[in-house]
């Protein structure tokens, strides 16, 4: 049987002219890993899901203005390129960032070190597709900041 992977995965928001935007990256080296949100995995010492995501969104975009809203999904998914089963919990995050693009190299101990990602905003309400299926909540970000913000 195999052994789940546990990801986290954040829908950072925030708002820019009266719209929601959403923060997507593309890797700037391998650009056939698709449009994604940030995440990673969650490390075998770590029982606090939001602080796992918090330092996976450090490492990998450089961001620190954050404030987790929510876990918004929790799902069972099988990653079809990498060949493995993954818990992945979804997080709803706000920012008030001002950056409007930016590059960020991976500064980790993981294997993502080294990498970069190329990050951007788009209108929320415009996002459906996105790889691996990640874009599977983003109806129920739109609906959550709807009902609360």
């Amino acid at each position: 049987m195999n052994q789940l992977s546990k990801k986290v995965l954040g829908y950072i928001v925030r708002k820019n002219n009266n719209n929601w935007e959403l923060l997507l990256f593309e890797h700037a080296a391998i650009p056939e890993a698709g449009i994604q949100i940030p995440g990673g995995t969650v490390e075998d010492f770590e029982d606090d899901l939001s602080a796992a995501l918090l330092r996976e969104i450090r490492e990998e975009s450089g961001l620190e203005d954050l404030t987790v809203l929510t876990e918004i999904l929790t799902e069972k998914f099988y990653h079809d390129i990498k060949k493995e089963c993954q818990e992945r919990h979804f997080f709803v995050l706000i920012t008030s960032s001002k950056k409007n693009k930016w590059s960020h190299t991976v500064n980790s101990s993981g294997k993502d070190s080294g990498l970069q990602f190329n990050y951007y905003w788009k209108k929320l309400h415009t996002v459906c597709n996105l790889a691996a299926n990640q874009h599977i909540a983003v109806k129920h970000v739109l609906n959550f900041l709807e009902k609360n913000y």
